[in-house]
């Protein structure tokens, strides 16, 4: 048993799949809506990244006794 033996039948099921127009338009819509919460995690994980920096330079470096 090999990788090809394990990937013919999906294959097989994607051949047999003829989309029309509504289903592509199904399908860009679900791959827009996955771009976009990509993009707003992505977004919001730099946001928290230069509030982080931006506390650092506020507070400065520690001061020893």
């Amino acid at each position: 048993m090999n990788l090809f033996s394990l990937a013919a039948p999906f294959t097989q099921l994607v051949n047999s799949l003829h989309p029309d127009d509504s289903s592509l338009a199904v399908i860009a819509l679900l791959a827009g809506m996955a771009g976009g919460w990509w993009l707003t995690d992505w977004h919001e994980q730099l946001k928290a990244k230069r509030a982080k920096v931006e506390r650092k330079e506020q507070v400065g470096p520690r001061k020893r006794d």
